[in-house]
């Protein structure tokens, strides 16, 4: 058992994941001042009852732990965190004795379970899909489209692609499951929700780009 300390958000962080906050609370100046003193990762929790900013919330037990990977002091005073999600945790018991939220946690080992190969290769072929979609939008252009090699990686980068597309709620379930088979066949099926917003969004992009008959008013 290990102590982390918490940052309970409306939002799932997966392993792998970039998180940008804008910080200003002073508990969570705090806590990144000590994670930066420390070199400690922090722990990222949807919330499951109460509120974001001021008082407590209650999070859900599973998250992610994050890494800090730079902080700027922005004009407004706010601190601005780039962070990268690194592993599961589970709470098994919290300390409020803190100005931040605290918890006793463990860290949960992925079953070693693996999807059929067929399944595998449709779920990374429509992953490589997504990401050349999601370039079109932003207008650039890569030759080679990463795609992550592990199952237990691919699944997750998945549930990093839903975030803002898909409901948080929905995407805990997926972040709480330890079989890497059925996660990536949960996965594939989030996929083409996905997929389906990313055509749209692209053919959007290049209309507006063109000119052509989706162009904004």
């Amino acid at each position: 058992m290990s102590t982390l300390r918490l940052f309970p958000l409306r939002t799932v962080l997966f392993p792998g994941q970039t998180l940008s906050l804008q910080v200003f609370e002073e508990r969570y100046r705090i806590l990144v001042s000590e994670c930066l003193a420390s070199g400690d990762a922090f722990g990222v929790a949807l919330i499951r009852e109460g509120h974001e900013i001021g008082g407590d919330a209650v999070p859900f037990d599973v998250g992610t732990t994050a890494i800090i990977e730079n902080v700027a002091q922005l004009a407004n005073g706010n601190l601005a965190v780039t962070a990268r999600g690194v592993q599961r945790y589970r709470a098994t018991a919290y300390d409020h004795s803190q100005p931040y939220l605290a918890a006793e946690v463990e860290y949960p080992v992925d079953e070693a379970t693996e999807a059929a190969p067929e399944v595998v290769e449709d779920v990374r072929e429509r992953f490589r899909q997504l990401r050349r979609l999601r370039y079109t939008v932003d207008g650039s252009w890569v030759r080679d489209v990463h795609v992550p090699r592990t199952q237990a990686a691919l699944g997750d980068a998945i549930g990093a692609a839903a975030a803002g597309i898909v409901e948080p709620k929905q995407l805990q379930p997926l972040l709480e499951e330890l079989n890497v088979r059925r996660r990536l066949d949960r996965m594939g099926n989030l996929l083409t929700v996905i997929l389906e917003v990313a055509h749209r969004q692209a053919r959007q992009a290049v209309a507006q780009r063109w000119g052509g008959p989706e162009r904004a008013n």
